[in-house]
């Protein structure tokens, strides 16, 4: 209970940096934010495993796309264009699979500035990958971006 405390803390930090009224976890023990009018996050406490969860679906793409598996594969060795988080493929109906970015941060490493970190670091990466998967269904794909690790106070991206 000691680290669900410690999450709710850190979002009534995260709510009040953010000028938000109150982010707090629903019965899943989940919340949800949305930056920019286009980015979802999902922020969910995972108890069994001590961790917070960072999870945002950043696009589709054609199943078995050997060109956006192999850019997708590169990018996340070493976490490159990922800011720390991991791309995954979650099967999808059809012909298309989700594109997800997601990262877990244990609660032993966590408080209410690593998460505003961590979320901004996400945030950015998300915004990335949100307009380079469409690169990738065409078989191409830029360069691997220089994600920003600036400090809270440059954040341009949360904006409530």
């Amino acid at each position: 209970m000691a680290s669900k405390n410690k999450m709710e803390s850190a979002l009534d930090s995260l709510a009040s940096r953010l000028r938000l009224d109150s982010l707090t976890l629903n019965d899943r023990n989940e919340c949800y934010l949305m930056f920019d009018q286009k980015f979802h996050v999902r922020c969910k406490f995972m108890e069994n495993e001590d961790e917070c969860l960072l999870y945002s679906s950043v696009g589709k793409l054609e199943k078995n796309s050997t060109s956006a598996y192999e850019k997708i594969l590169g990018d996340n060795f070493f976490w490159v264009g990922t800011a720390g988080a991991k791309l995954l493929l979650e099967p999808g109906p059809g012909k298309e699979d989700v594109l997800i970015l997601a990262e877990r941060v244990p609660m032993s490493m966590f408080d209410e500035e690593r998460l505003y970190e961590r979320m901004e670091d996400f945030v950015n990466a998300v915004e990335y990958w949100s307009t380079e998967y469409p690169k990738l269904q065409q078989g191409g794909g830029s360069s691997s971006p220089s994600v920003s690790t600036s400090s809270p106070g440059n954040m341009g991206m949360f904006q409530a």
